[in-house]
């Protein structure tokens, strides 16, 4: 009698075993009702269970910003979303979408190193949705359901520029000028469109502009503040400083404030309005900006990323592009853009 006892209570035990491993959630992550399935913390009733990579072309600011909006969108949505940077390597870049098309990602997003890659990209997606993001590939590339861009008219952001400084040399009576102009990466199709539209508004202000000094800094400070350093030791009058971007026109102020009056002497024009750039706008050293809005191209790409997927019209797709208008920024209304 006490052995079948024994064995009736040993049997009990390993009962109660079974089931508690079987379908108890006791305090564990995975009781807590979110998919677990899904990125941490979200929400089980938004889950796609879809898998999305973003290759970024380098990393700086804008970037980082922009890829931090792609991630809390994302996981807002219950994406599996997936960061690396290319820097500025084309065939890093193609790596990074071959190894997501044979994990079997659903979607890509793409910064390009290079606007003329686009198309190995599309050589590389296999089975992939596509999202090219702020640098614009040739738009015959773009196809109904499968391929989309979202960016700016890049053109916008020069010509911005342009008429910043055209009506501030018509204030002071100014139509002889001289201009430094610095450039990010040689041969990308938003450098050619930002340093052609400015100097094309310069010029449709009725400005005759001499150009001194030009040069690639390829989007950087530090070079750029070298560069203009180099620049002031010729003693080369300049009236105006135009940089494809915020980095770039703030090494230029840098440059400046090492000189002995330790002040910004001219104008300096920059892109992108960072909230670094937005810093030196308000305190006057950087005479304006414009705005690329990191935040509307950010949500952007994964909403077109989604209804790509989804099969859902995109409010804002126009002919498979998402275009964002970009805003000058001065310091009338810079408070507008600080974070």
């Amino acid at each position: 009698m006490k052995k079948k006892l024994a064995a009736l209570f040993l049997a009990g035990l390993m009962l109660a075993a079974v089931l508690t491993g079987c379908g108890g959630t006791g305090n564990s992550d995975s009781g807590s009702g979110a998919d677990a399935g899904s990125p941490e913390g979200a929400d089980s009733g938004t889950s796609s269970g879809y898998r999305i990579g973003f290759s970024m072309p380098a990393r700086d600011q804008f970037w980082t910003s922009m890829q931090g909006v792609m991630e809390n969108t994302a996981k807002e949505k219950g994406i599996d979303f997936a960061v690396l940077d290319a820097n500025s390597d084309v065939a890093t870049q193609l790596s990074h979408v071959q190894t997501w098309a044979a994990d079997g990602y659903d979607a890509v997003i793409v910064g390009l190193c290079n606007n003329d890659s686009a198309q190995d990209v599309l050589n590389a997606v296999g089975d992939m949705k596509v999202v090219f993001v702020n640098r614009q590939p040739n738009l015959d590339v773009l196809k109904d359901g499968e391929v989309v861009y979202v960016g700016t008219d890049e053109t916008l952001y020069g010509t911005e520029q342009g008429n910043y400084l055209g009506n501030l040399f018509k204030e002071e009576g100014k139509t002889d000028i001289n201009v430094v102009l610095f450039m990010g990466e040689l041969g990308l199709d938003n450098v050619t469109k930002r340093t052609n539209s400015a100097k094309e508004a310069l010029a449709a202000n009725g400005l005759n502009v001499t150009y001194v000094y030009e040069a690639t800094a390829n989007w950087d400070r530090i070079t750029a503040m070298n560069l203009f350093s180099q620049f002031m030791g010729s003693g080369q009058e300049v009236d105006a400083v135009v940089c494809n971007n915020d980095e770039m026109a703030l090494g230029v102020i840098e440059a400046m404030k090492t000189t002995g009056s330790k002040e910004v002497f001219c104008p300096v024009v920059g892109i992108d309005a960072t909230n670094v750039g937005c810093a030196s706008v308000q305190s006057g050293d950087m005479a304006c900006s414009v705005f690329q809005d990191p935040v509307a191209q950010g949500e952007g790409t994964i909403l077109c990323a989604l209804g790509l997927l989804e099969g859902t019209e995109i409010e804002g797709l126009e002919n498979n592009y998402y275009n964002i208008t970009p805003q000058l920024v001065t310091k009338d209304n810079v408070a507008d853009f600080i974070k």
